[in-house]
């Protein structure tokens, strides 16, 4: 995400603009080979939407800190900025209700994608691009768990934390 997501001029923007941006790599060792991977931005920009499960969060909290949404996996800018406006409607007030309807619509979406395109819904996610398409919707849905966010382990004390003492710009 750093080398395409958070490289995106429009990402930066909006995150420098309505955001407090902080970063933790809470677990440096979490590849086989103890030591984070390495990848070009072509192979980035080519990686499935969603891939990387819990080895990648993406936390939005409320100027609070309280956690707001939790992506996991690796998002494209395009996917993020959705997902960061709408994080700008949800509040810690109507968070469950908002995180619910999100959830449906992301799942009417796969859906329709999948009765509009029945032949080609039924190939593999590396044969075809819609498919990979619907597998990403339906990674991003779940994301969206109006029961309860799933959080790192302590990322919403350090969240709470950073946004309690930060007014900073990160990325430029």
């Amino acid at each position: 995400m750093r080398t395409v997501t958070f490289a995106e001029p429009k990402v930066v923007d909006l995150l420098n603009e309505k955001y407090v941006v902080a970063w933790n790599n809470h677990s440096l060792d979490r590849t086989a080979r103890g030591q984070q991977a390495v990848y070009t931005r072509e192979e980035m920009a080519a990686y499935p939407e969603g891939g990387g499960g819990s080895n990648l969060y993406t936390v939005v909290a409320a100027p609070d800190g309280t956690v707001i949404n939790t992506l996991t996996g690796y998002w494209s800018a395009r996917t993020l900025l959705e997902e960061l406006e709408f994080c700008r409607t949800v509040t810690p007030e109507n968070r469950v209700e908002r995180q619910a309807a999100r959830r449906n619509a992301l799942a009417q979406e796969a859906a329709r994608l999948e009765n509009e395109n029945p032949q080609e819904a039924r190939k593999r996610p590396r044969d075809s691009a819609l498919v990979r398409r619907m597998a990403a919707i339906n990674l991003l849905a779940l994301c969206h768990n109006p029961d309860g966010i799933a959080v790192a382990r302590g990322i919403d004390e350090w969240i709470t934390a950073v946004a309690e003492r930060s007014q900073k710009r990160v990325f430029s």
